[in-house]
């Protein structure tokens, strides 16, 4: 009948270069994931100190309508000077000031908010930004 054997022969040298390719692959990963240093885990000591050794900076928000709020309390911009004076009596003028104003907010009225921190007499501001990641 004229039937040949040995077509599954042929099958099997067809795969193999596939099979060696995947334990090639299977190896390249498995060094690959050991060459990865590992992050060590430090633990910073205690202090014996009772006072921290920065003061505690205080925050400004300013949303995308320009309006300020002073630790999540809303202040009006003509208010501002007065809000800066009662942190000055309460002795936290040392601590740097944070502006945490919007991406949508005006870039003029960010300057106007800075001018009148820098008027009101705030030597240390902060601008807190937000990286883009795009």
């Amino acid at each position: 009948m004229g039937l040949q054997g040995g077509g599954d022969k042929n099958d099997d040298e067809r795969v193999l270069p596939l099979i060696n390719m995947v334990f090639l692959l299977l190896i390249f990963f498995m060094l690959a994931g050991k060459l990865t240093a590992e992050q060590m885990k430090i633990e910073p000591p205690l202090s014996i100190s009772q006072d921290p050794s920065s003061p505690q900076a205080m925050i400004l928000s300013m949303d995308a309508q320009g309006r300020l709020f002073f630790h999540a309390e809303m202040v009006p911009q003509d208010n501002l000077q007065l809000a800066l004076a009662r942190r000055q009596d309460a002795g936290s003028m040392d601590a740097p000031l944070v502006l945490r104003a919007s991406g949508a907010a005006e870039a003029t009225k960010v300057v106007a908010v800075m001018s009148r921190l820098r008027d009101a007499g705030i030597d240390q501001l902060q601008l807190l930004t937000i990286a883009d990641h795009r």
